[in-house]
């Protein structure tokens, strides 16, 4: 089963034989009380509620020294255990859910030493073992803490969340539970920055609609989604956009339609193309938030592209007619493409050409690939039958050659 890790725990503080007597004890001193005083049977139901109801002074002592945080490390460490004691008693899965809430709430209630915090909510969701709910409950608590914490606590946060597909297999969360989950992390890591992460889990959030409808939602997200890619300077394929059912539903969608045609125009199209749509749709870029000159560039590589792959030598004034640049500035356009690594090829200068090696195509379809399946397969067939037949006639000659030998001997 797969654990979220956040950080190692610290040995824990306390060496009394009974922990939740030691920790009300403890928490006796923190509030000025003598320690004597507390019941010497207390439960460990009592001495977890004392310990959250005074969770934010405990952690409140963590200072800059390293001993200062072990010590209130030690202190937290101790109610993890109580906690995990206190869940063994309760093993109805309603009152274990609602314990974990309780506890998450009291944990979550502040950002102040945020990184303590993230490592309790992570020492709570080990404990939790094979409760899928509450560790689905427990990460998208952690998730959220840490967006509102800050950059830093999300980046501790998110190397975990690469496994999130194995996670939700383990506990057995729904369609509706992995879109939140998906949702949650997309949203955090677009509100810090990440977009990588942001973008690819918006993808997977719209991969969850292939076969069904999409809802508003999947629309909203599909139209950012394309922004995103359109407006990354290093993709220049788009097959996995296009053949998403969310985002096909755009092209039947009023208020979207030509979000879908402007990336259908970037898959396959040219700069004339381009520069025509966005002559009377100005405002999907704005929507978008694609800037013009950035998609100028981008289309005119994809235009080089499209001459490339279907001429193997392109005259210098045709490129240059093509990307709407001057003839001096063509040879520039070709190295950018190279470097990108969309063609293979090289420049003539005394032609006046480029002669084309090798170029990426510019979109390859589900059909194209099962097309070149099924041309593999053929291939792979023939190579079997004239195996069998290079077998058999080496099985042939040698039994010719047996038959020679033996002859041979006989006279």
């Amino acid at each position: 089963m797969a654990s979220f890790v956040l950080a190692a725990d610290d040995a824990g503080g306390f060496s009394g034989a009974d922990p939740a007597l030691e920790l009300a004890r403890h928490i006796s001193v923190l509030n000025g009380a003598d320690p004597s005083t507390v019941d010497g049977k207390i439960s460990d139901q009592k001495a977890l509620d004392l310990a959250l109801a005074n969770l934010d002074k405990i952690i409140s002592l963590a200072g800059e020294k390293s001993a200062e945080r072990e010590t209130v490390e030690g202190v937290l460490n101790v109610v993890c255990f109580l906690f995990q004691r206190v869940l063994e008693n309760n093993t109805a899965p309603a009152e274990a859910s609602n314990l974990v809430d309780a506890f998450l709430k009291k944990v979550t209630a502040d950002t102040q030493h945020a990184s303590i915090r993230l490592k309790m909510m992570a020492s709570i969701y080990n404990i939790l073992g094979g409760n899928g709910t509450a560790r689905y409950s427990t990460l998208m608590a952690i998730i959220e803490y840490a967006s509102s914490a800050g950059k830093a606590e999300l980046a501790l946060v998110a190397p975990q969340c690469a496994a999130i597909d194995i996670m939700v297999s383990e506990w057995g969360s729904d369609l509706a539970q992995t879109r939140q989950l998906y949702t949650a992390i997309y949203t955090a890591a677009s509100k810090h920055g990440n977009t990588a992460d942001a973008h690819a889990f918006r993808i997977k959030f719209l991969k969850s609609f292939q076969g069904q409808s999409a809802t508003p939602d999947a629309l909203a997200q599909a139209c950012i989604a394309v922004g995103e890619v359109l407006g990354n300077p290093n993709v220049f394929q788009f097959d996995d956009y296009v053949e998403l059912d969310a985002i096909k539903a755009l092209k039947n969608d009023s208020a979207n339609a030509n979000v879908h045609a402007l990336l259908e125009l970037f898959s396959c199209s040219d700069l004339k193309a381009f520069i025509e749509f966005y002559s009377k749709n100005e405002a999907v870029l704005k929507k978008l938030e694609l800037n013009k000159e950035a998609c100028v560039l981008k289309m005119r590589l994809l235009t080089l592209c499209s001459l490339a792959n279907r001429q193997v030598s392109i005259s210098y004034s045709e490129i240059a007619a093509c990307l709407e640049v001057d003839e001096a500035e063509v040879e520039s356009w070709a190295i950018k493409a190279m470097q990108a690594k969309l063609m293979d090829g090289r420049l003539d200068q005394m032609e006046r050409t480029l002669v084309v090696n090798h170029c990426a195509a510019r979109l390859f379809s589900q059909a194209q690939w099962a097309t070149m399946r099924g041309k593999l397969v053929g291939w792979r067939d023939r190579m079997q039958q004239l195996q069998q037949v290079i077998q058999a006639t080496r099985a042939r000659q040698q039994q010719e050659l047996a038959i020679m030998a033996a002859n041979a001997q006989a006279q």
